[in-house]
């Protein structure tokens, strides 16, 4: 078994999870870490060359690594994605061709979306068209393209995971739980718009089903935990988790408007994102609501963790739930 990306948020976790099912795990990364798998491998998706050269048996490819999608993207960041997401990806598979790897998955995302596709009265499907407004996106697309199109490959297949989360998690969800800590979070209203969230040890958990099942072969999944939640509703999972008393005032949307881009210059003074800036309001006002039952359906995945369940692995106090 191969893993890129073995040293993030969901592949050093990836990793033990195989190592603990009977796996040798080879981790491909940039700066190899020898704790996290059986052998380490270097491997910098953005360099040129042929890909890399296993040297062994290797039964399946799990590609979790990639350029990820940036706040303030420049002309840089674009050949960046390209590069990296989409030329990396395209090298992976060529080599894993040439080792004669059965199965390779790509982790993709549900950005592949866009923003502006996102519907408030259901939730996308993988039927429905995909319209990247974003070169993360568009080269995500593309990669998933690469994989799926390379018939040499006996078992192909996308995951595009929902929103992740978990111990030791980054980005906008671990800040909101910080904040409410802080008592800084502004109280959300409850617009009715729903985002999907994804446990990262159910995430995994797909990756070990459709490593393992043949139907899955040439099928693009949705992953998420069935449980749309709006921003309140995450909200108010935060401060239950923490022992708070929900709140019943609400800031109104304009309102959190001008906040936003307050954090915003906050941000760019102190070189450092603020608990609520215009990206984060976005993405928790904003509609990103997807239906992942063609996975339950097809493979018989269902996650088992939701975010009113596992929110306290947010915070210090998670490592003993």
């Amino acid at each position: 078994m191969v893993i890129t990306g073995a040293s993030g948020f969901v592949g050093r976790e990836c990793c033990r999870r195989f190592r603990d099912g009977g796996w040798r795990v080879i981790a491909l990364s940039r700066r190899p870490d020898p704790t996290v798998a059986d052998r380490t491998l270097p491997f910098d998706l953005g360099a040129s060359g042929p890909g890399p050269e296993f040297g062994e048996d290797v039964d399946a490819v799990l590609h979790l690594a990639g350029r990820a999608h940036a706040l303030a993207e420049t002309a840089s960041d674009h050949d960046e994605y390209e590069r990296i997401n989409v030329e990396g990806t395209r090298r992976l598979v060529g080599a894993s061709v040439r080792a004669g790897v059965r199965a390779f998955v790509l982790m993709s995302t549900v950005k592949v979306f866009g923003d502006a596709q996102q519907r408030p009265d259901r939730g996308l499907e993988e039927t429905d068209p995909p319209a990247p407004d974003s070169p993360y996106g568009r080269s995500k697309l593309e990669a998933e393209r690469i994989v799926l199109g390379e018939r040499a490959l006996n078992q192909r297949v996308v995951l595009r995971p929902a929103l992740m989360y978990g111990a030791d998690a980054k980005g906008n969800l671990a800040r909101m739980w910080k904040a409410v800590a802080a008592g800084r979070f502004p109280p959300l209203p409850e617009t009715g718009m729903r985002r999907s969230l994804v446990h990262r040890d159910d995430a995994i958990a797909a990756l070990e089903r459709v490593v393992r099942t043949p139907a899955a072969n040439g099928k693009v999944f949705h992953v998420t935990d069935g449980c749309p939640l709006s921003a309140r509703e995450m909200l108010d999972a935060v401060r239950v988790a923490q022992g708070r008393s929900l709140i019943r005032l609400a800031l109104p949307v304009p309102i959190l408007r001008c906040v936003a881009v307050a954090g915003d210059l906050a941000g760019a003074l102190r070189g450092r994102r603020a608990p609520l800036d215009s990206d984060a309001l976005r993405k928790l006002i904003g509609p990103a609501w997807f239906n992942s039952a063609w996975i339950e359906q097809a493979i018989g995945w269902r996650a088992r963790r939701t975010f009113c369940e596992a929110v306290r692995e947010l915070g210090p106090a998670r490592s003993s739930d």
